[in-house]
């Protein structure tokens, strides 16, 4: 079996020890996607040409596999290395109450993964995990669909169709990779089905039918949970057999990758719609950030597009290793790190990207200082002129114009 890693020759950045000698690292806040699931209830829209099979998993739809649980427990373990290496926490022992604070998604997924980071950081100690009900719709995760922000069906689709050119612009750009689907999917010389035909990847972008929704039709929506489906088996750690069939290499999951985060240009990335679905997330890294008793270490653990959404408020591209552009890896990070000078007390932020390389997650591997996740730092649109000083006040204006969009109707925890 080859090696991902091998073929792409990854490097890992190390966490952020960038700060000069007049800076102390005073609060973090990480926006977590949660680990390696099983697939969703109609995330696979196109099956294998052939009718070969796909894979077995080993709990229902939708779940953290044990797999799962434990590569976000490296990343949780992690965390504790590299923040007590910047003198945020003590290396080992309990965090002081108070000090650690987790909000869940209500997915299993989700609440699963938040749980196994505390159990990783803090061992032994009970560090409180909180959430909603499962399955309740949770307006820090989900706004437009709890109507906890001024959402506008018509004005969303205006947003997506000026911005994107709509889904057949957008396949266009990324034809090397339907291609790729293609083949992975089993398509050879002359056969017909939509996945194999370029001439038949024509998209559809329209209101749902409540009005309120945008329903998205054609290839992107075909190929983008099913290609998660194929990355989250390399993920999980599968034979290569049942990794697309044997069909998948480095650039081939690159591709796939690309796919899939195809759906965040029309469901997270468009100004309006980010504005809107990362509303009340920003409201609350606000208020964290304005409240001086606030946990020093404060993780959100939610889903992709919550993750891509929050990075286009704050005017942010990013790809990680392995990953196509803005497709957030599975069980990694967007981190935003306050810093505060010795001297005159300023305040400023790093902002930072933190995830296994798929190898590192599909093997398991120990992370360590040597050998740590993949890392990037991000620079924020309002902070492009002087990144190495980037104010904190200008991102929580950027975060406060996003939450100016919530309605009164978040919920409070």
């Amino acid at each position: 079996m080859r090696h991902l890693m091998a073929v792409l020759a990854f490097v890992a950045v190390s966490p952020p020890a960038f700060a000069a000698d007049d800076l102390e690292l005073e609060q973090v806040i990480l926006v977590y996607r949660h680990g390696v699931r099983s697939p969703l209830p109609g995330e696979i829209q196109v099956d294998e040409i052939h009718g070969r099979a796909w894979p077995a998993w080993p709990v229902p739809p939708s779940v953290l596999t044990p797999h799962g649980r434990d590569g976000v427990m490296a990343m949780g373990r992690f965390d504790r290395q590299w923040l007590s290496g910047a003198g945020l926490f003590p290396p080992q022992g309990c965090p002081v109450a108070g000090s650690v604070g987790i909000w869940a998604n209500t997915d299993q997924r989700t609440i699963a993964s938040a749980q196994a980071l505390a159990d990783a950081f803090a061992p032994g100690c009970g560090v409180p995990v909180g959430h909603l009900p499962e399955g309740a719709n949770d307006p820090v995760f989900n706004p437009v669909a709890s109507n906890a922000v001024d959402w506008d069906g018509h004005a969303a689709l205006a947003a997506i169709q000026h911005e994107t050119k709509g889904p057949d612009a957008l396949t266009a750009r990324h034809r090397d990779a339907m291609s790729a689907f293609g083949r992975v999917m089993g398509c050879v010389a002359g056969d017909g089905q939509p996945a194999c035909a370029p001439a038949r990847w024509h998209g559809t972008l329209a209101l749902g039918t409540d009005g309120k929704g945008i329903a998205l039709g054609g290839p992107i929506a075909d190929t983008s949970g099913t290609s998660e489906v194929i990355i989250m088996a390399y993920l999980e750690g599968k034979s290569m057999a049942e990794v697309g069939w044997g069909r998948v290499d480095a650039a081939t999951f690159r591709f796939l990758s690309q796919l899939h985060s195809l759906l965040f240009d029309v469901h997270a990335r468009p100004s309006y719609v980010a504005d809107r679905v990362a509303a009340v997330l920003a409201g609350r890294i606000v208020a964290i950030l304005d409240d001086p008793h606030a946990p020093r270490l404060n993780v959100f653990v939610g889903s992709d597009n919550n993750i891509v959404a929050l990075a286009s408020v704050l005017g942010m591209h990013f790809e990680m290793p392995g990953y196509g552009k803005d497709d957030p890896p599975v069980g990694g990070a967007l981190g935003i790190t306050v810093w505060r000078s010795r001297g005159d007390g300023h305040r400023t932020v790093r902002v930072v990207y933190q995830a296994q390389t798929p190898d590192q997650l599909r093997y398991l591997m120990p992370l360590t200082k040597d050998k740590p996740p993949a890392q990037r730092s991000l620079v924020p649109f309002a902070c492009r002129v002087s990144p190495s000083r980037c104010d904190l006040d200008k991102v929580l204006d950027e975060l406060r114009r996003s939450a100016s969009h919530v309605t009164g109707a978040a919920t409070r925890r």
